[in-house]
């Protein structure tokens, strides 16, 4: 408890004039239970899979030969992303369609092995943050430094209540995270008083090939939502919420997100690690921030999987440059600040999942 009031301490002073925050109470349970878990088939006909029985078969070994394990004790992490001119998004007044100025999102969605398929309850528990370069560095515009500026981890410091999350199996064997269905609701546990309005995603065109262009929107009424088991791979999740503000009331506003960069290490029995690279924007506020995840997962006994979790911030310089001169005084491919919090995650069934 002492460390998770001295951090949050230390990052009071960042607070950013964001709410980017989500939540599905807005609706009556018996509603909520039906967002991002039936609807119609609205999506363009590309982006539907079609599933059967999920094979027991090995798990993805992309970049196996990557210590991806090292990052989640290292007192820093590099970017590793492309330029901060290519991740970055460009306006969105300038496009005649959000689709397009969003940056190129990755072909290689990350697959997990076959024992993530299904729902999962998942608890965090925030051990600790870190400031490489010093804190003096940071500003406001720092990924973690206000509710949502993070899409990953929306409070840093908190430790949210127990939620559901979902995997998909489709007819490949393969696992991946379904973005749609627990976007929303990580939200939802980190920040309580924000609704979720509605929320998208790109989807693969092919094995080797994603789409910048989001699907259509899935309302928190249900409308235009398909199928959890029917969503496939995505690299890119947009939200529109209603949040409070800091200054009073409550203010709707979007968020997209897109996973730049992927890699997984899969050659330890039982354990499996990840790592992603994102761009986020808030539109509303016209804030881009850029961070990185590193995951460890464990399968122990009883359907039980225990991990880490670790996003490490980065701060470009044309960025720090907007609030402070002294932008020569750090390294912008280093991590300006870094969050560590344990997981832990115990299987559970479509219907348990439906009662949170």
């Amino acid at each position: 408890m002492k460390v998770v009031c001295v951090v949050i301490f230390q990052l009071a002073a960042l607070l950013f004039n964001l709410r980017a925050v989500y939540s599905l109470s807005c609706l009556p349970k018996s509603d909520r239970r039906q967002f991002l878990s039936e609807g119609c088939s609205t999506f363009a006909s590309a982006c539907i899979i079609s599933t059967a029985p999920c094979p027991a078969v090995a798990s993805d070994d992309r970049d196996e030969n990557q210590d991806v394990s090292s990052l989640l004790d290292a007192k820093t992490i590099d970017w590793n992303g492309p330029s901060w001119t290519t991740a970055r998004y460009r306006s969105s007044t300038l496009q005649q369609s959000p689709s397009n100025y969003a940056p190129p999102a990755s072909n290689s969605p990350i697959f997990y092995p076959t024992w993530m398929d299904g729902y999962h309850k998942i608890s965090y528990k925030f051990k600790g943050a870190s400031f490489p370069q010093g804190r003096k560095i940071l500003t406001l515009r720092t990924p973690g430094a206000g509710l949502g500026s993070c899409l990953l981890l929306p409070n840093i410091g908190y430790n949210p209540s127990s939620f559901p999350i979902h995997f998909i199996c489709n007819s490949n064997a393969q696992v991946y995270e379904d973005l749609a269905y627990n976007v929303p609701r990580k939200f939802e546990a980190f920040w309580t008083q924000a609704k979720v309005l509605g929320v998208q995603t790109n989807c693969m065109i092919d094995s080797n090939a994603s789409s910048n262009d989001l699907t259509t929107k899935c309302l928190v009424t249900g409308e235009g939502c398909i199928a959890p088991n029917m969503r496939p791979p995505a690299t890119r999740v947009a939200l529109d919420f209603n949040g409070p503000t800091r200054r009073g009331g409550r203010v709707t506003q979007s968020t997209d997100v897109t996973i730049l960069d992927s890699s997984v290490q899969g050659n330890v029995a039982d354990t499996y690690f990840t790592t992603k690279t994102f761009s986020q924007y808030n539109v509303n506020q016209d804030l881009q921030l850029f961070y990185r995840e590193v995951t460890s997962l464990r399968r122990k006994e009883n359907d039980v999987i225990d991990g880490k979790i670790r996003v490490a911030a980065f701060l470009p310089k044309y960025i720090r440059g907007m609030d402070a001169n002294d932008v020569d005084s750090y390294d912008d491919n280093e991590a300006v600040a870094i969050y560590d919090y344990d997981i832990l995650l115990q299987s559970i069934d479509e219907t348990e999942a439906a009662t949170f």
